[in-house]
């Protein structure tokens, strides 16, 4: 009965883990208000941290991409399917005294997001995100 136990914990550890998808570093995603990033594997020596720049085109906020010009930097980390991602809106040329924070699932080329953007002197605006990855 022990082997028997054993065996069963064992097939659904590796049966989770097959799910499990990894976020594939370097790529580019987009969401639905057309907003985009790119993510490359961040300089900690640890594989699941990603960095690159965030292009915000979502209307009624600001910090406005453009034409992939005004980007913003983005970190983040990954483990497993779950990542967890930050936008400082302050690039040096534009600061709209907010930060956004994304965390959510990746799933092949899908990614489910709930965000929170924090604002200087004002309550929290909360949303959701789904990013599909485009390279």
């Amino acid at each position: 009965m022990k082997g028997f136990v054993t065996a069963l914990v064992f097939v659904v550890a590796t049966s989770v883990g097959a799910f499990a998808q990894n976020l594939p570093l370097p790529s580019k995603w987009q969401n639905q208000r057309n907003s985009t990033m790119e993510l490359k594997l961040g300089k900690s020596p640890a594989a699941v941290n990603f960095t690159d720049l965030y292009c915000n085109r979502a209307e009624g906020f600001g910090c406005q991409c453009g034409n992939n010009v005004n980007r913003y930097k983005i970190t983040g980390q990954a483990n497993g399917s779950s990542v967890t991602f930050t936008v400082v809106w302050n690039n040096g040329i534009q600061n709209c005294h907010s930060t956004t924070v994304w965390t959510g699932s990746v799933f092949g080329g899908s990614m489910w997001t709930n965000w929170t953007l924090y604002r200087q002197g004002q309550p929290p605006i909360y949303g959701t995100d789904t990013f599909w990855q485009t390279q």
